[in-house]
């Protein structure tokens, strides 16, 4: 959920959507090589996996540029993620506005139905329901479309082409194809906000401006681009995980939220702590640097590996452990400084509301004994491939 996109290693593209389970290898970082240079897409590399030193160079954007995430720009666009200094901040003021607190208070009024809708055609297939297919995968990316102003008919569209670019490290011909269909897409549409500006997130970002300058057409494609898989993709994982974690371990975690909903955002916070949707995000070093005796080069790419950190023993107790009366709010799931994530009000919103909702509707849900027990699978991206569960 990060500000940023995991730079791709020398690992198989498959294992950054299919690996079981990176925390024991991480454990493993902590404990012999806590800072380790490897080889990223044939270039030295350098990965940082403890909590201290990941808040540590996540907090100094000075010595750690994000300008490594250019990779990422070859499939979106020149986009935040990648910027530094007065351009990271100048771009980050004409967005940021759409996403504070304030600015989301209808949204609830709008994800309701949604849920609602999705909901339906579970409960009316039911008693059996894969809620991944089912429910986590379509309502997230539904919210975004709906700030975007995308039309409902084209939501399925919408949904292909945000999975498309965030798989792009899995299927790279298909990710520029995406980017593409989806610029060609959205320029008739920024075209027509600037001529008939409504209250949807494209107006917005054609509208403002900082010291009078506002965004070019390009520009506001990238950033919907990045928006569109970043706001969809990484909180429909988090909502699965989340339901994995309550389930997996249904009569003192799910009963207890059931019971007392004040656990519901604790459920969320943990849930980002022990498995965030988003596991790496990277950087690249601005000077010589010496990082826990090992030196990194002017130019040295790192990978810094929140999903480590977040399940570092040094400062969490029990780390593997998903404890609902943990009460941490400090995970690095969302990044941190000046790259964090935009999203996270909203994200926690949708999530919030995803399992109140199925709370209240179906409050026997439970895993589907007939069924394989889910999986949470991913080295760049974490999250059940399906969730099978019974409704009665």
């Amino acid at each position: 959920m990060a500000e940023d996109a995991p730079l791709t290693s020398q690992f198989d593209p498959k294992l950054m959507f299919e690996h079981p389970d990176p925390y024991p290898m991480f454990a493993m970082l902590r404990q012999n090589m806590p800072v380790f240079e490897t080889v990223f897409m044939t270039r030295p590399g350098w990965v940082v996996s403890r909590y201290d030193d990941c808040l540590a160079v996540l907090k100094d954007a000075e010595t750690y540029s994000s300008a490594s995430n250019a990779e990422v720009g070859k499939v979106m666009g020149r986009t935040i993620i990648e910027m530094d200094g007065k351009e990271h901040t100048r771009t980050r003021a004409l967005v940021q506005s759409m996403f504070v607190p304030k600015s989301m208070d209808a949204m609830p009024a709008v994800m309701q139905p949604m849920i609602d809708e999705l909901l339906d055609v579970v409960e009316k297939k039911g008693p059996r329901a894969d809620l991944v297919a089912q429910f986590t995968e379509h309502f997230p990316v539904q919210v975004v479309a709906h700030l975007i102003g995308v039309p409902r008919t084209d939501y399925p569209l919408f949904q292909k082409w945000a999975i498309a670019i965030i798989g792009f490290a899995k299927d790279y011909p298909a990710g520029i194809a995406a980017s593409k269909a989806l610029r060609e897409y959205l320029l008739p549409v920024v075209a027509e906000r600037r001529r008939n500006p409504g209250d949807d997130v494209i107006s917005k970002l054609v509208t403002g401006t900082v010291d009078g300058v506002g965004l070019t057409d390009e520009q506001v494609i990238s950033f919907l681009r990045l928006l569109a898989p970043a706001g969809a993709e990484t909180t429909f994982r988090l909502i699965g995980n989340m339901l994995v974690a309550l389930l997996s371990d249904r009569e003192r975690r799910w009963e207890r939220v059931k019971a007392d909903r004040s656990l519901v955002p604790w459920a969320i916070e943990e849930t980002l702590r022990w498995e965030t949707s988003v596991l790496m995000v990277s950087r690249q070093a601005t000077r010589d640097i010496e990082l826990r005796g090992v030196k990194i080069p002017e130019g040295g790419l790192m990978s810094i590996v929140v999903a480590s950190a977040n399940r570092d023993e040094l400062h969490y107790e029990n780390p593997d452990v998903y404890d609902l009366d943990r009460r941490a709010d400090d995970h690095l799931a969302f990044g941190f400084g000046r790259h964090h994530c935009l999203g996270y009000h909203i994200a926690k919103m949708e999530a919030r509301m995803a399992v109140t909702t199925l709370l209240d509707r179906f409050p026997n849900l439970r895993l589907d004994p007939d069924a394989d027990p889910p999986r949470i699978l991913g080295l760049a991206f974490r999250s059940p491939d399906r969730l099978a569960v019974r409704l009665d």
